[in-house]
């Protein structure tokens, strides 16, 4: 089995971790575990980098950057947010100091230039090898209903003309059915839950693809610098909610993360986010109880098991009492699943500095 790592240095302006720290626990990581890359930031002081990049390299071991795209730019940038169908931001969630999940607008082309002139300013000297864009989708049920009906600012109204759907009557629709308008006939493997109602199939299919052009062309504007690109994805089960159609929004990528959180307990958690849709539609029809049982881990990983990219689920091997409750028995569990259904590796996500020895055991046992 491949890693790869993942570290989360802290938000922007806030560090997590002394540098030394960082390389001290990657000494007895890599002791236990051979290391392909490490995904790493995105606070944006260079030396935590540099200095943790000459260790990785003389090791044989890649740097990528932790960058998010559609959230988090707005506190380095001005940027045009996220507005939900009737206009209004889509809300956001302050999960720990640094990372406030509030979404921007994914067709702004001041938004994606954030991202570059970010990178551009703050990490192209820092010798990364590569790129790990995260956010790339909407807000999800997080904030609501309003979350996922975003973003449907004006720019991005002109986008869905542009496909042939009216945001317009989609409203109308959404005012006459409220929650009815998310009924749902069932889950199909490949293409998430299936809509009764015609224009909610419609809006997604749309929002997928706005979404997918700009993650595209964000992905060929790093390969053209010669930087490996990864993408952090939601599970199969819901990421057509916030956006992101697996198939169109990495046919430029290198390799894709998908969050397969089922102990996470705050976004991207797989449980936490069901848990919030029903809570936000709760008149809506066709969704039954959850259960991220080993066999639910297995079907969700074959969803995505032909596609042309590198396959990296991320497994949460981090121990928080807040919001993440994994247990070695847990970890081992979920790598011998990615194993079986033939992943090109796992990211032992979402930051290694708080994975209990008995978590990198488990891992080094596959």
């Amino acid at each position: 089995m491949k890693y790869i790592g993942q570290i989360f240095t802290g938000g922007w302006n806030i560090r997590n971790y002394p540098t030394e720290d960082i390389i001290e626990r990657l000494k007895v990581i890599t002791a236990k575990i051979p290391l392909e890359k490490v995904i790493i930031g995105w606070n944006t002081d260079p030396e935590i980098y540099r200095k943790t990049g000459e260790w990785l390299h003389a090791n044989g071991i890649k740097m990528l950057l932790w960058l998010p795209v559609f959230s988090e730019t707005g506190e380095l940038r001005a940027a045009d947010e996220a507005l939900d169908i009737f206009q209004k931001p889509a809300g956001n969630l302050a999960l720990q100091e640094g990372e406030n999940f509030t979404f921007y607008c994914p067709s702004s082309e001041r938004n994606i230039q954030n991202v570059f002139d970010i990178y551009e300013e703050y990490f192209s000297g820092c010798g990364f090898d590569g790129v790990f864009l995260d956010k790339i989708r909407s807000q999800s049920f997080v904030s609501g209903i309003g979350g996922v009906l975003s973003c449907c600012c004006p720019r991005c109204e002109a986008e869905y003309a542009g496909y042939g759907v009216s945001l317009k009557q989609f409203r109308a629709s959404f005012e006459e059915k409220k929650d009815r308008l998310f009924n749902s006939s069932g889950y199909a493997e490949g293409k998430g839950f299936v809509y009764v109602h015609p224009e909610t199939d419609n809006y997604f299919a749309v929002k997928e693809k706005i979404i997918a052009a700009s993650v595209s062309r964000i992905c060929r504007y790093f390969k053209e610098r010669n930087l490996e690109t990864g993408l952090d994805l939601y599970a199969p089960l819901l990421s057509r909610t916030v956006g992101q159609n697996y198939a169109m929004i990495s046919k430029d990528a290198d390799f894709i993360k998908p969050m397969m959180y089922r102990r996470t307990d705050a976004p991207a958690g797989i449980g936490y986010e069901y848990a919030k849709m029903k809570n936000a539609i709760p008149d809506a029809e066709g969704y039954g109880i959850l259960s991220a049982d080993p066999a639910f881990l297995e079907a969700q990983l074959n969803e995505f098991g032909k596609l042309p990219v590198k396959k990296y689920p991320g497994i949460e091997v981090n121990y928080r009492e807040d919001i993440a409750r994994t247990d070695a028995d847990y970890i081992r569990e979920s790598l011998q699943i990615c194993q079986k259904c033939g992943m090109d590796g796992v990211v032992l996500a979402w930051d290694l500095m708080l994975a209990p020895d008995s978590h990198l055991e488990a891992a080094a046992d596959i």
